[in-house]
């Protein structure tokens, strides 16, 4: 019988021995295999020439503006839903420098240990997020604007139980809060996230958050 697939990562990083140690602890940890790719090498003359995974870490303490236009150009030419995850990040970083990284799911900080990280990575492989909840907060109000939303007509049309769900998730809360808030195991939520999901056309879980907070009008809100 075929073993399953690893899950393939992109470190956008230099090559160090602190890359490399990210590298081997991530692949001895979880079932996943990383690819060191530094920024110098990702473009020659302003070609691609190497692919990014569908999980993607952008290491925060090496890239600059230039970078992020080099990386830009590179995410365009990919298919597929990336997932981008910072990490290095200076614990007092202003979220508003997080906002242009569009498919954001997970802030790791500088003084977060391997334990942390390893524990991040799980839930973001797990289709979850790992964003501190002044951070989600911050991110959801960025793209609502000053927007005055109304309930949408595809809101109305969930369950009672998607609606309390959809709130929730809109707030910034993971699966195990989800389900702590409404006495419900952690594996009926993620079947109710999943249904969501079809119902909304959300391809990730960043994508319902938005869905959530651009469709569910003030005086439906919990």
């Amino acid at each position: 019988m075929d073993e399953p697939m690893r899950t393939n990562i992109t470190l956008l990083s230099e090559l160090s021995m602190q890359s490399n140690l990210l590298k081997e602890s991530l692949e001895s940890n979880l079932d996943v295999t990383v690819n060191i790719t530094p920024f110098s090498s990702v473009v020659d003359k302003n070609v691609i020439t190497r692919p990014i995974s569908n999980i993607v870490l952008i290491d925060f303490s090496h890239i600059n503006d230039e970078d992020f236009l080099t990386y830009t150009q590179l995410r365009s030419q990919s298919s597929g839903v990336i997932k981008e995850v910072l990490i290095n990040c200076p614990s007092d970083i202003q979220s508003s420098r997080l906002f242009k990284w569009r498919d954001l799911v997970g802030v790791f900080y500088i003084e977060d240990d391997i334990r942390c990280f390893a524990k991040g990575m799980t839930k973001i492989l797990s289709d979850e997020m790992w964003l501190s909840r002044k951070v989600a907060q911050d991110y959801i109000q960025h793209f609502r604007g000053t927007n005055t939303v109304s309930t949408s007509q595809a809101y109305k049309q969930l369950t009672k139980r998607e609606k309390q769900i959809i709130q929730l998730l809109g707030h910034g809360a993971s699966n195990i809060q989800i389900a702590q808030e409404l006495f419900v195991s952690e594996n009926t939520v993620k079947t109710h996230l999943h249904n969501i999901f079809k119902k909304i056309n959300a391809k990730n879980r960043l994508q319902a958050l938005l869905w959530a907070n651009n469709n569910i009008g003030i005086e439906e809100r919990a």
